[in-house]
């Protein structure tokens, strides 16, 4: 059966295969051969972001079905497009056109998609789309299921860029939840608990509002790219020097959660973000939101409002977000597949097909 590589065919026949990092369980993944499906939307893969839940689900810390191809966040060209593609755009898809794809396909049958459009049991791509077919960005090519959402993405956007638009989405979504389609009401300042892709994403959308992040990390390389980009930091939230009214958590512990409260100042927001894993529970003191006037936003749920204006966002800051990307693997080199989860990058990493 012929293979091919990362750089993608112009032709497929009905038994093309492509490399693939499927994951088996709990820090089990290996490179495989898949069957290119031979009718239905295609997507010839340009870049797949490594997300922080890609690491909690290799460590067993999210309980995810397998066998499965990883990788959400994914950037790619429609190189298939049959009549009946069943995909949804706001300009009709044509074959060529470089886009994101929403990692999460509306089941259809839910009382969330009967309602408003919010699919409360989405297949996810790279989540939860267990079994042989393309159905992950860790993989050159990867099939379009009907019902997939699609935006375009500028040609001038540079990967490094673009590859920052779906976690900003989560971002922008946990925003729109707490203050509405502003997402951060004009000039508010906000602290930002952890620096990871998470992180990069609220201190840019903050800024983007005319406010001034400050980011609490206590990791001396990712607070001296928080730097570099821009950002005034503490090492720890004992340091900050006042409380804000906005604090963003993209640490992804309780104990920052916790710290998050203290660090609000009266009727402030807390948006959660960070906590996706299970990692334990925390004391708090409830009166403490209830005699300050605090609100807490949770946010799991990315809307597909706010993917559109992610990569508007990415695309235009004058955030020098390309700096932050600290690695770069290129899937045809790739010779360990574990490579991808077993360290955290110091900024964000992304997986290059071409």
């Amino acid at each position: 059966m012929p293979s091919i590589n990362a750089s993608g065919p112009q032709q497929l026949s009905s038994r093309t295969t492509v490399r693939v990092v499927e994951l088996h369980g709990p820090g089990s993944v290996r490179a495989a051969e898949r069957a290119v499906p031979s009718d239905g939307a295609l997507l010839q893969v340009e870049t797949t972001g490594v997300c922080g839940t890609d690491h909690h689900i290799y460590a067993g810390r999210l309980s995810v079905p397998t066998p499965q191809l990883l990788g959400h966040e994914v950037i790619g060209r429609l190189m298939r497009l049959p009549d009946d593609h069943g995909l949804v755009a706001d300009v009709a898809p044509r074959v060529g056109d470089r886009v994101l794809v929403a990692p999460g396909v509306p089941c259809g049958d839910c009382e969330g998609c009967a309602r408003a459009d919010r699919c409360l049991d989405r297949p996810c791509y790279g989540l939860t789309m267990a079994g042989d077919g393309l159905t992950g960005g860790f993989a050159p090519l990867m099939e379009l299921r009907a019902g997939s959402r699609v935006y375009l993405v500028p040609e001038a956007t540079q990967r490094e860029r673009a590859v920052f638009a779906e976690p900003l989405a989560c971002v922008l979504s946990a925003l729109r939840k707490a203050f509405g389609s502003d997402y951060v009401p004009t000039g508010m300042d906000g602290l930002v608990l952890g620096f990871g892709a998470i992180g990069i994403v609220a201190a840019v959308a903050i800024h983007a509002s005319g406010g001034r992040a400050t980011v609490v990390e206590r990791d001396a390389g990712r607070r001296a790219l928080a730097e570099q980009l821009g950002f005034a930091t503490v090492p720890d939230t004992s340091e900050v020097a006042h409380q804000a009214p906005l604090v963003v958590d993209a640490a992804g512990t309780p104990t920052a959660f916790a710290a998050g409260l203290q660090l609000l100042a009266w009727s402030g927001t807390l948006i959660e973000i960070g906590n996706f894993a299970d990692l334990g529970p925390i004391p708090i003191k409830p009166s403490e939101i209830c005699l300050r006037d605090l609100r807490i936003v949770g946010s799991g749920e990315t809307f597909y409002e706010d993917f559109a204006p992610a990569i508007a966002m990415v695309s235009d800051t004058p955030i020098d977000l390309p700096r932050a990307i600290t690695d770069v693997h290129d899937f045809t080199a790739l010779a360990e597949p574990s490579d991808l989860f077993t360290a955290p990058a110091a900024g964000k990493a992304l997986v290059a097909f071409a």
